[in-house]
């Protein structure tokens, strides 16, 4: 675990609600909406995708928002599909976890326990960055969770 301040970042993002239970039907499609975007666009994304969960309580049936981000150089045209904001500083405990995406349960437990125990509060806003993807052996993905506090 590790404390960290992220900067503001500009970004390419394609938001909507969705809950826990629901959230594989995103895996894939969603992101690739954006890039398809991008591409027509002639913009480059410049980092890891990020997936920004706002108001997200852990619970498998409620409802929150999820922005699957795509960083950015510049601004391009906002469309149906993808959207460009600048997501704000992120004060955040930091976590690299390496291997699959079913194991998160037990990492975010082991946060939030980590974080409530040394005083920190949640604010309601976690982020995955997704620095490696391997769908065919999730042993090899890493993604940093950070989890937003005040």
């Amino acid at each position: 675990m590790e404390t960290k301040k992220i900067e503001k970042t500009l970004v390419a993002v394609h938001s909507f609600k969705t809950t826990l239970a629901k959230i594989n039907d995103a895996v894939g499609i969603k992101p690739n909406l954006i890039a398809q975007e991008l591409a027509k666009q002639a913009i480059e994304p410049t980092a890891s995708q990020i997936w920004n969960y706002i108001d997200c309580d852990g619970k498998p049936d409620t409802e929150f928002t999820l922005e699957i981000c795509f960083p950015v150089k510049q601004r391009g045209e906002d469309t149906n599909d993808v959207s460009f904001k600048t997501l704000n500083n992120f004060s955040c405990i930091s976590h690299v976890h390496e291997g699959p995406w079913n194991e998160f349960s037990d990492v975010y437990e082991k946060l939030f326990a980590g974080i409530c125990k040394d005083g920190y509060t949640p604010t309601g806003q976690c982020r995955e960055v997704y620095h490696h993807c391997d769908f065919e052996d999730q042993s090899k993905c890493v993604t940093e969770i950070q989890v937003e506090v005040k």
